[in-house]
């Protein structure tokens, strides 16, 4: 989708990304996908891959996918990043982090909870100890590991790193915060699905 004026000009690059953002905003993915593609691409003639600007569009063109359900390219977005990021930074960078946190999202949204499993598992352990257990961002991987074996049945499991969350944030946050709540309805919800799962196997 080429996007060109009534000049016959194309369109400049930051009304296009603006346009890109409102089409994401509103839901429109594909529209969105549509133009962050013709950005990235115009974008690429002129600027090394590892420039902030590059990098931001690539990031906002594999969530554009990811929530469009087009969830092998946002994985090969996402893993185009982090191969950038690996070299400049190295496996152990927050920012490296980060984006394996976002491919294990992804692999958690495409119903994939064995790999997202074992990369939250693997992320999690990383930031514990390069953070600390109540750094916001472990935090949020242990959650999201909970998350994920609650998935796949794995109640106990999720139930305990659950546990272990709310704890952390009744602590760090307050148990107004909202992540503190949302903390307590996840750990709800999985007390509710292993009854559930126990209601079924003795019915």
């Amino acid at each position: 989708m080429v996007t060109e004026p009534s000049h016959g000009q194309p369109e400049p690059l930051d009304a296009l990304e603006c346009q890109a953002r409102g089409h994401y905003a509103a839901g429109r993915y594909q529209v969105a996908i549509e133009l962050f593609d013709e950005v990235l691409t115009r974008l690429d003639v002129d600027l090394d891959p590892v420039h902030p600007r590059v990098l931001a569009i690539r990031n906002d063109l594999a969530r554009a996918c990811r929530y469009a359900g087009r969830f092998d390219r946002a994985l090969s977005l996402y893993r185009q990043i982090l191969n950038l990021l690996l070299v400049r930074s190295g496996p152990d960078h927050p920012d490296s982090l980060r984006f394996r946190s976002r491919i294990a999202n992804t692999y958690y949204a495409a119903g994939r909870y064995p790999e997202a499993i074992w990369l939250f598992q693997d992320i999690l352990t990383k930031r514990a100890a390069a953070l600390g257990l109540d750094h916001p961002d472990t935090l949020r991987s242990r959650s999201s590991l909970a998350n994920s074996y609650c998935a796949v049945g794995s109640y106990q499991r999720a139930i305990d790193l659950h546990e272990e969350t709310l704890a952390a944030r009744n602590r760090v946050l307050g148990p107004s915060h909202e992540r503190t709540v949302a903390s307590q309805t996840r750990l709800a919800e999985a007390r509710q699905a292993a009854m559930a799962g126990e209601a079924g196997q003795t019915g």
